[in-house]
């Protein structure tokens, strides 16, 4: 990932000089809100709400189902936008640094800062190219009872990207990376509940190792 997020390895048949760039100009940074909680008529609809405990589960980089959802007169009363698919919403409180792409269009709460992608860059490079970025964001976060990094500073974050052909070959390769260690992870999990069953057969006698 560093060497392919930042140019020092190329990719066959890519050349050219990559850009840095404020992620101001990467898109349109929009900010989340909630809803009053006090007001049933804001809460149980159809429309996802991400919040950071959300994103924190996520097994994979894309999200498409939230635990609580909102509805449209929520979004109407409060500070939060409904957000397109493709967008990256990007966690800038407390747990700073955690990342989702938006599969179904989506709100988030206040703790997340979210880009809304112009054409010129792949919402899952960013996504790669911020993962290596965690603790730079972390040391911008400021506050005295959670640590969060502002708007402004949010946008000034700058990351190196090549053109969009090149964005999408560098997300294509660490995509199939990520689904391998997904498959080892899933193969590792299953090799331990195999363990944990046989021992329980073992150390119990329901089970007997024949001796020569």
């Amino acid at each position: 990932m560093q060497q392919l997020l930042t140019g020092k390895k190329r990719l066959p048949g890519f050349t050219g000089e990559w850009k840095k760039v404020s992620l101001e100009k990467t898109g349109k940074i929009v900010s989340g809100g909630t809803p009053d909680t006090t007001v049933p008529a804001y809460w149980d609809g159809d429309v996802l709400w991400l919040t950071p405990t959300d994103v924190t589960s996520l097994r994979e980089k894309y999200v498409d189902d939230t635990k609580r959802k909102i509805t449209q007169a929520g979004i109407k009363d409060s500070a939060t936008t409904l957000l397109p698919a493709g967008s990256l919403l990007v966690c800038t409180r407390a747990t700073i640094g955690y990342m989702a792409i938006a599969k179904k269009p989506i709100t988030t709460n206040q703790g997340f800062k979210n880009i809304v992608f112009n054409k010129l860059f792949l919402p899952e490079f960013v996504y790669y190219f911020l993962c290596t970025q965690k603790h730079e964001m972390q040391r911008l976060a400021s506050g005295s009872t959670f640590a969060e990094i502002s708007k402004k500073d949010f946008c000034k974050i700058h990351i190196s990207a090549p053109p969009l052909p090149e964005q999408k070959a560098i997300a294509a390769v660490l995509t199939t990376a990520d689904e391998e260690i997904a498959s080892l992870e899933s193969d590792l999990s299953r090799l331990r509940q195999e363990k944990k069953a046989l021992m329980q057969q073992l150390l119990t006698g329901k089970r007997r190792v024949k001796v020569d």
